[in-house]
């Protein structure tokens, strides 16, 4: 028995599949059954049932998991105790960001991480909400920034940073364009230009249509909030966009007005894998993000965004 083999069966259990633990460790997936087959001989018992390509834990492997799980964190931290902080501090981390993430919003951090932090060579990679949790999962980031609601059956942590209303954004002469404020059943019937299927807007803003017996009319798709405010100037449809993003267009071309039945919140967090192996790296960028944004978060009142009516169509 090894760590090696103690590390297969972790991310087996967690995963539920050989071939997907295979991806996320970058280890072939005849060592990884021969790891698992390893220790099921050590301890004479057998950790998994395996029913075609379906794969879940025995009685006794349910059992040691946790135990397992304490083994390998105890000796992560008495391992990195052994290391210099020179040492320590240093390895690579590749981060999800969605593409409609603004960059205003997490680029001051990451400016700030790579100054105090130097020796970590830092990739971000663009990846849209929905496909932050399978990346996550294959090994190719470590972390990533979601727009919540998501679904997600795997373990992982969330830390709200970011929330702000959604506005209805039309084109300046549009009838309902002067209004003080809009409501989702003035706008039903409106032609929309919308999110690409890739990002947690799509889905979520479905919801919200079918609690009032509606569907949005899609005529144009979009993962660019520019692309989406040209479109609205070139009077294809309006749209739905974050506070923020609204103040960005220029007046001529569009103008923006408050939602104000039901308030939908444009919520962004950090997320992170809470069991299994957590690169040193990886939780210095999560202590660091929570640091650096804790006075945000803290401001986070509205929290209707996390409870909100959720579907994938």
């Amino acid at each position: 028995m090894d760590l090696f083999q103690l590390t297969y069966f972790i991310e087996v259990a967690h995963k539920k599949s050989f071939t997907k633990a295979s991806k996320a460790l970058h280890i072939s997936q005849p060592s990884i059954s021969k790891g698992i087959k390893a220790l099921e001989d050590h301890w004479n018992v057998r950790l998994f049932d395996r029913k075609g390509k379906n794969i879940e834990l025995t009685e006794m492997g349910a059992y040691l998991l946790p135990k397992i799980e304490d083994i390998m964190k105890d000796f992560t931290r008495l391992n990195e105790e052994m290391e210099s902080p020179q040492l320590l501090n240093a390895g690579k981390l590749a981060i999800g960001v969605p593409p409609m993430v603004g960059s205003s919003v997490i680029s001051p951090f990451i400016a700030s991480f790579i100054n105090s932090y130097p020796r970590i060579d830092l990739e971000m990679k663009e990846v849209g909400s929905l496909e932050v949790i399978s990346a996550i999962d294959d090994g190719l980031i470590q972390a990533g920034f979601v727009a919540l609601p998501i679904t997600t059956d795997i373990p992982y942590e969330f830390f709200i940073f970011h929330e702000e209303p959604l506005e209805v954004v039309l084109w300046p002469d549009h009838p309902l364009a002067s209004r003080q404020d809009l409501t989702l059943q003035d706008i039903k019937d409106e032609s929309l230009v919308f999110y690409t299927k890739a990002f947690a807007l799509n889905p979520y803003l479905r919801s919200f249509y079918q609690s009032i017996m509606s569907h949005p009319k899609i005529v144009c798709s979009s993962s660019n909030w520019d692309f989406l405010a040209q479109m609205v100037a070139s009077r294809l449809g309006i749209s739905l966009m974050p506070q923020s993003i609204c103040r960005r267009i220029p007046q001529e071309s569009a103008v923006s007005v408050p939602l104000s039945d039901p308030h939908i919140y444009w919520t962004l967090a950090l997320i992170w894998k809470s069991k299994g192996y957590l690169s040193h790296p990886t939780r210095i960028w999560v202590q660091s993000f929570k640091e650096y944004f804790k006075d945000a978060a803290a401001s986070i009142q509205n929290k209707d965004a996390l409870q909100a009516p959720y579907s994938q169509e």
